[in-house]
Order: C-alpha cells, then structure tokens, then sequence
C-alpha cells in the first residue's frame, strides 16, 4: 500500500471527532500556547492558599481533617489495625513492615513486581535501570515520553505516582510508627521544592498528576492525627492538589482524543481534587467536569458486556480501581454520579471475576500492561485480582469470594464484602464480548475471537490461554517495554509472540506506528457442548486478518472432560503459503522430546506439580518444530533449519512492565498449499494417550483414549486432512472437524 493511502487508512482509525481533538493539542502544543499557559501559574506563589482557597486559613484545614466533619473512605485506623491483623497474619504483617522498611532505605517499588534502589527522599529525575537523568528545568511541552538522553520516562515518572505511599500508610495502621508519615512528609516538601508548578518533565502528564491527587489525598487522611501534619504542610498540599487538578483540566482534549484510562483517570482525579477541597475557588468546577468527563468515557470505553475497549486485563484492573474510587466518593459526598457509571462497572468487574483463577488469583495475562497497580492495598502478588473482586463485591454490594487476605483493600473503604456460603455461579461472557471461555474453575481456556470497533493494541486474534490447577500452561508474553530498542519497542504485541498462527512471516493487522495498527483483523467464534449436554465445552470461531493473502484461519477448541484440550486450526484458501504455529510455555524442563516430519512430542515438567504435562503438534503436511528459550533456539527438529526473524523476540515473557524473563516457545512451521491442518493435544492426565489410525476407507485420523482400571474410552477423534474449502457453518449443526 502507498504512503497516501496508509495515511488516510490512519486518519480513518483515529476518526474525525479525535483527529480533531489531537490536532487540536499538537497546534497548541506546537505554537507556543500551552507554554504560554503553563508560565503563567509557575511559581508556588501562585498557589498561595489565600489565592486558590480564599477565606481558608491552614488551620481550619487541619482541623476540618482532624474534627471528622470531613469524611474520607475510612475513619479509625485503630479499628483497621485489628481487621487487618486478623487478615493478614503473622507472614502478612511482616511483609507489610518489610516492605515499608524497604522504602525508607531507599528502595522503591516498581510496576507491582520490580525494586529499584532511588534513595529517599527519591531522586525525581533519575532513570534507576540506566542511571540517566532528564534535566528538571525542561520544560514538558518539548518532551516526549522516550529520549537517548533519559530513556524511557516511565521509569522516571514511576516514584512520582507515589504509590509508594500505599505501603507507609498500611504500615502504620498495623505500628503507628511515626517514621511513616514523616517520611510521607519529607517526600511531599522534597517533590515541591524540585518540580515548581508547571515547570518541569514531572508535570508532563495529566494521568499521572490525577494518581498523585488520590494518592496524596489518601496519605493526608490515613495521616491526619500524626504529630508530624502540621497546618503548613496542609497547605502546602492543598495548594499542590490544587495546582495538579488545574495542570490535569489544560489538556482534556489530548485524553479525550485518547479514548482510554487516560480520560478516566483524569476525571476521578478532578472529581476527587473538587469533593474532599471545597474550599479551592474552582472545586465546584472540577468536580462539575469530572463527574461530566467520567459518564463520557464510561459509556464510550466500557462495553455494555464489561469489556474495556483498551482490551488489556490489567488496564482493566486499572480503570476499575478507578471507578469504584469515584462510587464510593460520591456515595459518602452525595455526588450524583449518572446510573449508567455504576451499571457499567458492575459490568466490568463481572467480566473480570470470569478469568480469576480461583486457585492463584490470577488472570491471563491479556493485553498490554504498563505495570499500574493504582490501589496496592494488600499484601497479594501483583497478578492477584482476588483484592480488586472483593473490593468491587463491596463498593457495588456484589457477592464476594471467600474472605482472605484479599479483604484488606474493602476495609480501606470503610466496607465489609459480603460473602455468601454458597457463591452463585459466574455465568460465561456473552459471545459479544469477543472472548469465550472453556471448563471448570480449575481447568480452563480463554480464546479472543471479536470485533473491533476502536483501534485494537495488538494483533493477537484467536489467542488461547491455557490454564490448569492454578498454572498458566499456555500463556500471553505481556508488554516488557513500549520504549526500548528494538524489538522491544512494544514489541510483545504482535502475531508471532502470542499462542496463534502467522502466514508468511506477517502479523494479523499490518503496523503503522508503535502502537497503531491498520487492516483489523476481525474476528466471530461461538461455544456449545459437543455433546449436547449442559456442560460446554467447545469453541469454534475464525478470523479474517490474512485475507489480504488469501488466507483465513479457523480454530477449534475442545475440552477433554478436564484432562486437556485439542486445538485444532485450519489455514483455508489457495496458493502456497509458509505458516507457523506457536506456543508459549512456562520455562521449564521438557523429556521425551520425539518428532518426525509432521509431528512434535514433549512432556513439559512443571516446579509447582508433579504431573508432567503433555504436548503433541501434528499437521497434515510435513514441517519443522523449534523450542526456543530466551531468545534462543534450544532445540530443532531440523539442524539446518534456520530461525526467523521473530526468533529474538520468542522465549520471552514479561511479568510486569520493565521485566523481562525466560518462558518457552514451542513452534511448528510448514511450507505448503493450502489447505493446511494442525492438531495441537495437551493432556494433563497420565491415563490418556493419543493413537492414530491410517485405513484406506478413512482420512487418517486420531484418537485421544483414556484407559482406567484396564477399560478403554475414547474421548475425541479428529481427522488429519483439513476441509478443502472455507464454509459458513449452521449455528444448529455440531461441527466435524
């Protein structure tokens, strides 16, 4: 396709209404004007409390937060300090406290997982993974969010959320330690003093000044009684929180145009910044624009399914924390926040509780993910969602899980989840959502199969995430960077990485940028019991991202009564076309490695459970298989097989933004006419075994059986040779593959 005509297929994915608003921004970013803007309030003078708060003095303030007649999510960490205790546990405390001791040495958390030593105070303007610096003195509005000379900002711009906070303030609740807040204190004097309003590379970002306005409010509140709050500092965070909701409401048009958490954070912060300050000359405003902006982006970026446009779980987990901060201030303030907010993000957290591993808390690792952990008010891993379901079950009055550890975060809001003896069942998300789900509580699949109707983030169409017993066997690689070197320039978002099928070496949609993509890839699928019972255990859907090569991927999905799964793709059109399948396994060790020219067999050893599990390739032409790991092939069915391009990029997996660590990429690849078949068999049972059958009568075909106690059952057969041509297929017909 031409330059010109990529352009216009650009224009058409940010659509007019957003064109317009970024066109909008960069004009005035560009001309001058928003410098101009920001020059004008630079200075903490301009922020004086008799300007911004006239009629307030500092020590109205602090008795207003100490007198109760301003209330906040809780009230009494006394009382907190005992439910917490019970909660957590001897090991939970002590995690608590160690993390708290940690900060005050000087090591930060990062991104949930990750610890970087940066002092404290921290060193603001310090990259801690490269030991750069941006200078304090440049000014935002000639900045972007990746340079040589600093790298990637999101390092740098990660100790200014002040999500550290969190973990003081949970400390002190259980010790009432005063090294706590007076720590928080000396962070909040040292941030003013270097980053003056408006002026440098920390005010770059209206996001990240609405998580300081919740985080510092949150910290000011658990604080409010500590010798170490004084009227001064109250004012001087006052005028802080004041200065950040004004920076945040400049720039609004570029969030809008965003269409995504961006907009949703900035309204809860304006939201919060005009209910807990009254007293600032423009809180009527902000709170008037937040409640405004936040109905808005609800409506436009959550589905009536649950599902965040964004597509990612984590930025999910995110925009929920967000939403349910905005319910619960305007249930305590009386903020009348539209119906249709708290609809949608009841939604939202049912369609989040669908993915929940009831074993780990965790979910697949769907989509991008930047590290935001926005409420870290437990003592769970950062892949644990089970706080984030029980703080959602109280805020919305919801059933909860089994009360745990994961309770913590509901107390900080002043609530109990309500837990039912017997919890009802989380029905399956609608085929509208765009992903489907396979099996039980502890056995299950996740296959992305949907329609996008705003600008997708990765090209990833029929991706299968396979769990089992708490393990995530076949998994989603994460993000790492989205501004590092290549490839890890966002690299982790395409075709080749994530548990589907690339034809010739291409990804799904074709990439015009970093994160934009043109020619979705557009996806339908459906489930249904192969067995006409009620339990369902069949998904079946297609895609049509390779229809520019003539080309469309059909996948099905079968589970095996909860001793593994059959994955079976077929690759339909005409021509000749090079195609590979791909796996992500948890790095582990493998034995019994067999293969010949149309098949691969491995058993894959897991730390955490003495089953090994099995995984078999097949396809109905001759090909090669790899295991790669790190980067780096460890194994080739054909010594002269030469890796892809995409080698570097497979064997990876990332935790959390930031981390990067091995994994394991099971692939097998052919060169053929179409039509082309590959069978994928991942059994977890020791009873089961595959046996294949050749007569002259049939297609080749296979069988999966299952002997116990000497009696033999066969629970699928599948036959080798694909259908020759693509076919619409009758939604009242059982398909035979």
């Amino acid at each position: 396709m031409s330059k010109f005509g990529t352009m216009l297929q650009v224009g058409r994915t940010f659509g007019l209404r957003d064109g317009m608003l970024r066109l909008q921004y960069e004009l005035r970013r560009g001309s001058g004007l928003i410098s101009w803007r920001m020059r004008s309030v630079q200075g903490w003078d301009s922020w004086d409390l008799s300007e911004i708060a006239p009629g307030t003095s500092a020590t109205r303030l602090l008795e207003t937060l100490r007198n109760g007649s301003r209330p906040f999510f809780f009230s009494n960490l006394h009382d907190l300090r005992t439910s917490i205790t019970e909660l957590s546990g001897a090991d939970g405390e002590a995690s608590t406290l160690s993390l708290a001791e940690r900060i005050l040495s000087g090591d930060l958390p990062f991104f949930g997982r990750l610890s970087f030593h940066c002092g404290f105070p921290p060193q603001w303007f310090r990259n801690p993974t490269t030991g750069q610096n941006v200078s304090p003195h440049q000014s935002w509005t000639q900045m972007r969010f990746a340079s040589p000379v600093y790298g990637d900002l999101k390092f740098i711009l990660e100790p200014s959320r002040f999500l550290f906070v969190y973990a003081l303030i949970r400390a002190y609740a259980l010790t009432g330690d005063q090294r706590y807040p007076q720590a928080f204190w000396s962070a909040i004097e040292d941030w003013s003093h270097h980053n003056p309003p408006m002026a440098g590379p920390l005010w770059i970002c209206g996001q990240e000044c609405s998580l300081r306005i919740l985080a510092w409010s949150f910290a000011l509140h658990a604080f409010a009684n500590s010798p170490a709050t004084t009227s001064d500092r109250v004012a001087l965070l006052t005028s802080m929180i004041a200065a950040h909701a004004w920076r945040t409401a400049q720039t609004l048009g570029y969030a809008r145009s965003q269409r995504s958490n961006h907009l949703i954070s900035e309204a809860v912060g304006l939201l919060t910044a005009g209910t807990l300050y009254p007293e600032l000359r423009e809180a009527r405003l902000w709170q008037s624009i937040g409640t405004h902006l936040l109905h808005e982006a609800v409506l436009d970026q959550i589905t009536p399914e649950g599902v965040s446009h964004q597509h990612s779980f984590n930025y999910q987990r995110m925009i929920l924390h967000l939403l349910v901060w905005a319910l619960r201030l305007g249930e305590i303030y009386g903020v009348p926040l539209d119906p249709d907010v708290r609809e949608r993000t009841q939604a939202a957290f049912e369609f989040m509780h669908t993915w929940v591993d009831p074993i780990s808390g965790s979910v697949p690792h769907y989509g991008s993910d930047d590290g935001s952990l926005i409420l870290p008010l437990s003592s769970g891993e950062y892949h644990d969602f089970r706080p984030l379901l029980q703080l959602g079950a109280a805020v919305l009055d919801r059933p909860a899980l089994k009360s745990g550890p994961w309770d913590e975060a509901a107390l900080w809001f002043g609530l109990k989840p309500r837990v039912l003896e017997t919890p009802d069942p989380n029905p399956p998300p609608s085929p509208k959502s765009g992903y489907f789900h396979l099996g039980d509580g502890t056995s299950f699949a996740m296959i992305r199969a949907g329609r996008y109707t705003r600008r997708p983030f990765q090209a990833d169409q029929l991706h299968v995430d396979l769990w089992w017993q708490g393990i995530n066997l076949a998994r989603d690689p994460g993000t790492y960077l989205y501004n590092g070197s290549d490839p890890w320039n966002n690299g982790l978002a395409g075709t080749a990485v994530h548990n589907t099928i690339t034809i010739d070496g291409c990804d799904q949609m074709r990439r015009a940028g970093r994160f934009l993509w043109i020619d979705w890839a557009q996806a339908s699928g459906r489930t249904y019991s192969s067995r006409d019972d009620a339990r369902i255990d069949r998904f079946e859907g297609e895609h049509h991202g390779y229809a520019r090569f003539g080309v469309i991927h059909r996948r099905m999905v079968q589970e095996l009564a909860g001793v593994g799964w059959v994955i079976v793709d077929d690759l339909l059109g005409s021509g000749e076309h090079s195609a590979c399948l791909h796996w992500l396994l948890p790095d582990s060790s493998f034995t019994d490695l067999s293969c010949d020219a149309s098949n691969i067999s491995l058993q894959c050893g897991l730390p955490s459970a003495e089953t090994r599990i099995r995984w078999s390739i097949l396809s109905s032409v001759p090909g090669n298989s790899m295991l790669i790991r790190a980067g780096k092939p460890t194994w080739k069915s054909s010594p002269s097989e030469t890796p892809s391009p995409d080698v570097q990029r497979l064997g990876w997996e990332s935790p959390t933004y930031g981390e990067l660590q091995p994994a394991l990429s099971l692939v097998h690849q052919v060169k053929s006419q179409l039509p082309v078949r590959f069978i994928t068999v991942v059994l977890t049972d020791e009873h089961c075994q595959i046996n294949s059958a050749d007569d002259a009568s049939e297609s080749p075909r296979i069988a999966i059986l299952k002997i116990d106690s000497g009696r033999e059952s066969e629970l699928y057969r599948v036959n080798l040779k694909p259908e020759a041509e693509p076919k619409t297929r009758s939604a009242t017909n059982t398909p035979k593959p």
